[in-house]
């Protein structure tokens, strides 16, 4: 979890959800801040733009029984997601899955905004190993990023 800490960038993301499919054109330069708590959990902000406005999601991630894996509880019953860090050099890249019921998702983040091509490719390969495709796989823009937001518009 220690590797994980500090400033990333999501740099693309592959989902079947559908509310990525129709955001698609609008897709935000998105920042996280990652910090260890004690017993190993993950506080992460996400910051991004919404209609202009910067936005701060806040969540914890709590640990899992196996190393590298992690659990986000969401609001409400069965709104549990499984988290597992998939693959990472702790230092450049890590692709993160997030499975919730039969959905899953594949995410890759990068301490930089923009990865070279040999982790792309790597993402690409994760992405098709769990039967999703590019056509449901989306890049983000690597520059507009928002450092923070205020306290009206943090979400807990």
């Amino acid at each position: 979890a220690i590797q994980l800490a500090g400033r990333g960038f999501l740099v693309g993301m592959a989902s079947c959800c559908s509310y990525l499919a129709e955001q698609s054109h609008r897709l935000e330069a998105t920042a996280v801040t990652v910090t260890v708590l004690g017993g190993q959990s993950l506080a992460i902000s996400t910051f991004r733009k919404l209609d202009g406005m910067c936005w701060e999601i806040r969540q914890r991630y709590l640990p899992a029984q196996a190393h590298g894996r992690f659990l986000l509880k969401g609001r409400g019953y069965g709104s549990k997601v499984d988290v597992v860090v998939g693959e990472t050099d702790h230092s450049t890249y890590a692709i993160l899955y997030y499975q919730k019921g039969q959905n899953i998702s594949v995410k890759l983040y990068g301490r930089t905004s923009q990865v070279s091509d040999a982790i792309v490719d790597k993402f690409k390969q994760r992405v098709r190993a769990v039967g999703l495709s590019e056509d449901v796989t989306y890049y983000f823009p690597p520059y507009g990023f928002c450092d923070s937001a205020d306290e009206f518009h943090i979400l807990d």
